[in-house]
């Protein structure tokens, strides 16, 4: 609502001036709004405003990724944008990796993320890729495994410069060319090609780490982003640690190696908080359960 001319007459009952004298008519420029930002310590960029149907509220709210295993389902929760990052020896963070993978695959009634496929975008870092695992998952949902395969790509590098420009030049790119709206981007053994190279230069090392972690920021935001490493190098890993919501830890083998140890942590790094354990079954990262 608007000030009538009459109201510009009236004088301020404090200093008796007219609002008419003192009162200016100006567009709220992009100085202002930067001036803005920086008084909330907020870029300008964040002032914008995003919208959403109703739909697509709903349909994010009752989308969740699940391992199907219910010890790590009811510690975590997992939705189909975000990040999460498993550490610990790779032959069973693939395993955990491949499984949910597959299952998402499946229409969302029977676990799946939605009505249909979607498409997983696999980086393999670590040389470690075992695309019969796909294979053995998704004869036990009961997919067709042609077609399933079909929604996994994969790509494999071998330097720490091809990792860095295959995720923060490339992937992008390669995202907008699938036209599946749910996407999964996966990076096996992400820091293998950086504690493997006994001369590989520290600096570029640590310089390509902060980009990949601000790549993998940025793709979380609106997909699912899902890596797994060994637990190494601090100087490594830390830089990591922040971009990730949540994580899984395996720690160690007990009763004769039967079970696995593991460590959930659902929430981001920065707020640590406590961790949540759960002993897992070796047979249970590897047989889905009747229904």
């Amino acid at each position: 609502m608007g000030i009538q001319k009459e109201q510009l007459k009236e004088e301020c009952p404090v200093c008796g001036a007219l609002l008419l004298d003192t009162l200016q008519n100006r567009s709220l420029s992009v100085s202002l709004l930067q001036q803005a930002s920086q008084a909330s310590h907020r870029p300008v960029e964040d002032l914008s405003i995003e919208f959403q149907t109703a739909f697509q509220q709903i349909e994010e709210s009752n989308t969740r990724l699940t391992f199907d295993i219910k010890k790590i389902d009811s510690l975590l929760t997992l939705n189909s944008c975000g990040s999460l990052c498993i550490i610990g020896e790779q032959k069973y963070a693939q395993l955990l990796i491949d499984r949910l993978c597959v299952r998402s695959l499946l229409p969302r009634r029977h676990g799946g993320i939605e009505q249909g496929y979607t498409k997983i975008i696999s980086v393999d870092a670590g040389n470690c890729t075992n695309v019969y695992q796909f294979v053995g998952f998704a004869r036990q949902y009961g997919l067709e495994v042609n077609k399933a395969l079909q929604n996994i790509v994969i790509s494999r590098v071998s330097t720490i410069y091809q990792l860095a420009h295959l995720i923060v030049q490339e992937l992008p790119k390669i995202i907008q060319r699938f036209s599946s709206r749910n996407k999964i981007i996966v990076i096996y053994g992400l820091l293998h090609l950086f504690v493997s190279d006994p001369h590989i230069d520290k600096t570029d090392a640590k310089r390509l780490i902060k980009e990949i972690s601000s790549s993998l920021r940025r793709l979380s935001k609106d997909r699912f982003v899902i890596v797994s490493f060994a637990d190494c190098n601090g100087e490594y890993k830390m830089p990591l640690m922040s971009v990730f919501e949540k994580r899984i830890e395996i720690t160690d083998d007990i009763d004769d190696g039967k079970l696995l140890q593991t460590k959930l942590y659902d929430r981001p790094f920065k707020r640590n908080g406590l961790s949540r354990n759960a002993a897992i079954r070796k047979t249970e990262l590897t047989l889905v359960p009747s229904v």
